[in-house]
């Protein structure tokens, strides 16, 4: 159906009436049908340009009536779009009602026939609609702003406001019986349509605002396809208290209570599939308890290691990849993870791009829904577990579940390990249970089915062979300068994290001083580092720690958070040295004695001996300046100028011996 070009009240780019919004008719009465379809037809039949004289024949509607509901279709909808048929419908309002007769009411007379009013109050005063914007906002106010205020509040300032306006009895809101409290309710409830986003957030607080989202609509933008094809990662807070048990030379045992500590979570988003978890023994999360839960989702474990492992379940096994060793190192294509610090931070990021090769997309903090699959799977397993053991925190502090979690952690001497095994054995029951987001499938036996169909979407995609022999995941990367010095003989070497580390290719190649290295060293031991010439990508091995710190096996983290407390606990210790306050003491003595011109020659002495040792500080400070080299250097001989026979003839002739 199309229009033709005389029938100009219908723009071109709405000439096709089969797109426009329409009411759904099956719904409508009979009293309103009688005439919506009239008015349709006649609009059908002006859009194919029949004569008006027929249309007004076939449809009993006036020339003058069909232009102003052709008028009416083109006006704008709610929506965005135009009216169309919807504003064919009898008694459709297209937009708000403008009150223009003056409000004539007697008190006692209800709060009927006063419809309008209140608009035209606020297009006669606008400062008084600014001012309830303001206040019912909170917005636009330079002094302290009550928070969240009141109907009834508003509704006695606005009347406050009024009255100094000259309003008295006999005006409305003042001659009704509500005095209007009902418009003005309805005015603060309709900002809601103008903005909001805030108006949530000056009513309901800032998590109602955020969660605007929830729900619009839309489609995500990563839809749940294929299994594998997307991850989700979370911390939780553990819900119930722990003890530290120290054992004494006596063999008695003191259970110390700890703070609570976070766990983290990999999901698999398509079936809500746990894939890794990690224990994190710290107030907030770092980004090393980041890549440890990524790492502990693809990596095996080893044998010997006891880190995944659980006695509460029947064959020790807790995560899919122990369970299905054929997924090992599968890869996935997004990783979903908060904005938090710890996930943002750049290392974290390029570490797991640069191994895993996903992408990685950052929601809001403490937006929950926008990853509620890891947020539901921490309530089922804290529901499940955490909450029936007798050290529970519970939900909060007035759940009746909660009776002294950490005198109850003391009594029963709960520790971490037993907490951790009531996490493992609840992983592997949610992993092996049926639900009905999986249309009653286990989230395993989904995996194991999708695998087993070539036309599920699902397959293998292992990481490739040099990635997994070298995955270099939890490896701190750092650009370094070798250090060094030709002249001093000091053999090449790099420091990092304060310690000096080296090797046999390293220290002979003195051609590298002052070039850059790429050095990767593990997160969980520092003792573990790999280097590589920046420019020419030659690989230079293993490098050594120094010496002296051969048996320290420590963390990065926890290498720098020592650093960090040494260097700090130095600086507040510091003060004069000891020889510093002798020559100060020498220094006072020797202007005291000066002044009383007594015994020169003693103190000359004196003198003598501050100089000394004002010297020997001297060699000491230049000596420390060179820094020491990790493997010794022979000390530099400088030979003598001219030649060994190059003496001064003695005056006296030489002596025989029997002279």
């Amino acid at each position: 159906m199309s229009v033709p070009r005389s029938r100009t009240l219908i723009p071109a780019a709405f000439a096709n009436l089969s797109q426009w919004p329409a009411p759904d008719e099956e719904v409508l009465n009979e009293e309103i049908l009688r005439i919506y379809r009239p008015r349709k037809l006649a609009v059908a039949m002006y859009a194919d340009g029949v004569a008006h004289e027929q249309i007004t024949a076939a449809t009993a509607i006036p020339r003058q009536k069909i232009f102003y509901l052709v008028g009416r279709c083109m006006a704008g909808g709610e929506d965005g779009t135009i009216a169309g048929f919807r504003a064919l419908v009898p008694w459709k309002r297209l937009r708000g009602y403008e009150r223009r007769a003056p409000v004539v009411h007697e008190l006692g007379e209800g709060s009927g026939g006063c419809a309008g009013a209140l608009s035209q109050l606020f297009a006669r005063f606008p400062e008084v609609e600014l001012h309830i914007r303001n206040r019912f906002l909170g917005t636009g106010e330079r002094s302290v702003r009550v928070v969240r205020i009141s109907y009834a509040e508003l509704h006695g300032e606005f009347l406050d406001q009024l009255r100094s306006l000259g309003f008295t009895s006999e005006d409305w809101p003042f001659s009704t019986k509500n005095c209007g409290y009902k418009s003005l309710r309805q005015f603060c409830i309709g900002l809601l349509s103008e903005n909001a986003t805030r108006w949530f957030s000056a009513r309901s607080g800032e998590e109602a605002a955020r969660r605007h989202g929830v729900g619009s609509g839309r489609r995500s933008l990563f839809p749940q396809l294929r299994g594998y094809g997307a991850c989700q990662l979370d911390f939780h807070k553990v819900d119930a208290a722990s003890v530290l048990i120290l054992e004494t030379e006596d063999g008695g045992r003191l259970p110390v209570p700890l703070a609570r500590w976070h766990i983290g979570f990999l999901i698999e988003e398509r079936w809500n599939l746990v894939l890794g978890a990690f224990v994190a023994l710290e107030g907030n999360p770092s980004g090393d308890s980041v890549l440890e839960v990524v790492e502990s989702a693809i990596r095996p474990p080893a044998e010997e290691s006891d880190a995944a492992t659980c006695p509460l379940t029947v064959d020790g096994k807790v995560f899919p990849i122990q369970i299905m060793p054929e997924i090992a190192f599968q890869g996935f294509g997004v990783l979903k993870m908060d904005n938090a610090w710890s996930n943002a931070a750049t290392e974290v990021v390029d570490n797991i791009i640069r191994t895993l090769g996903c992408a990685i997309n950052f929601g809001p903090v403490k937006a929950w829904w926008r990853r509620h699959p890891v947020e539901r799977i921490f309530g089922k397993l804290s529901e499940r577990g955490l909450k029936r053991l007798p050290s529970t925190f519970g939900s909060g502090p007035k759940d009746t579940r909660r009776n002294k979690p950490v005198e109850q952690a003391v009594k029963f001497e709960i520790t971490i390990r037993d907490l951790i095994d009531v996490i493992y054995a609840c992983i592997r029951e949610h992993n092996e249970e049926g639900n009905e987001g999986n249309n009653f499938s286990s989230p395993i036996g989904a995996l194991q089915h999708g695998l087993n169909r070539s036309d599920s979407g699902v397959f293998l995609q292992p990481l490739p062979i040099p990635a997994q022999q070298d995955l270099k995941l939890l490896s701190h990367v750092e650009v370094v300068k070798v250090c060094g010095s030709r002249k001093n003989n000091i053999r090449p070497h790099v420091t990092l994290g304060r310690w000096k580390y080296t090797n046999a290719a390293l220290a002979n190649a003195y051609d590298l001083i002052d070039r850059q290295l790429i050095v990767y060293c593990d997160r969980r031991d520092v003792q573990v580092a790999n280097a590589t010439v920046l420019e020419t990508g030659e690989q230079l091995g293993a490098l050594q720690g120094p010496a002296n710190k051969r048996g320290d096996h420590i963390s990065w983290r926890n290498r720098a958070l020592m650093n960090q407390a040494g260097l700090s606990q130095r600086l507040h210790e510091n003060s004069t040295s000891v020889a510093a306050r002798w020559c100060d003491g020498k220094a006072d003595e020797l202007r005291e004695r000066s002044k009383r011109a007594r015994n020169a020659k003693r103190a000359s002495k004196e003198a003598l001996s501050l100089s000394k040792v004002q010297a020997d500080q001297k060699r000491i400070g230049d000596k420390a300046a060179v820094g020491d080299s990790l493997i010794p250097s022979p000390p530099s001989i400088s030979p003598k100028t001219g030649s060994f026979f190059d003496f001064e003839a003695p005056k006296t002739g030489p002596t025989y011996l029997g002279d």
